[in-house]
C-alpha cells in the first residue's frame, strides 16, 4: 500500500569510542534509528533523528564488507552488518527514511536480509518534523 512505510530492525555491531565492537539491537521507529542493548528492548541507549543525520554510507575501503557509517553532527557511528548485502539494505532504508520519513516506499523491502528483518506498518509521523 502507498500509505505504508518500511521499517528495518536487527542486530548490528557498533564500534565504541574505545575501538571495540558491541552487538546492539537496532530498529527504525518513524524518523528515528534507535538502538538497545538487546532485542528485549528494555533500555533505550540512543535515538538518532534521521532528518538531522548527515551522511549515511557504505564504507567501501574496509576489509569488513558489511561496514557502514552514519554521521550526526561531529560524531560518526561505525556499524557492521553480517554481510555487504545486509549493510546495503540498512543504508538504503535509512536513506529513504532520512529523506522521506513518513512516505518511504514499501517497494524497498523486496527481500529480507538474514539478520535484518523488514516489516511494514501504518506510517507514524515524525515528532521532530511532523512529516
Amino acid at each position: 500500500m502507498a500509505d505504508e512505510i518500511v521499517h528495518i530492525h536487527g542486530y548490528l555491531h557498533k564500534l565504541t569510542k574505545e575501538g571495540t565492537w558491541q552487538k546492539r539491537w537496532f530498529e527504525t521507529n518513524g524518523c528515528f534509528l534507535t538502538y538497545y542493548k538487546s532485542k528485549r528492548m528494555t533500555k533505550l541507549l540512543a535515538a538518532l533523528s534521521l532528518p538531522q543525520v548527515g551522511d549515511i554510507k557504505l564504507v567501501v575501503d574496509s576489509q569488513d564488507e558489511g561496514l557502514f557509517s552514519i554521521t550526526l553532527h561531529q560524531r560518526t557511528y561505525m556499524l557492521k552488518a553480517p554481510t555487504k548485502a545486509d549493510a546495503e539494505r540498512w543504508v538504503q532504508t535509512l536513506l529513504l527514511l532520512k529523506n522521506q520519513p513518513a512516505e518511504a516506499p514499501a517497494a524497498a523491502a523486496s527481500k529480507p536480509a538474514e539478520e535484518a528483518e523488514w516489516s511494514k506498518s501504518q506510517p507514524r509521523f515524525c515528532c521532530c518534523c511532523r512529516r
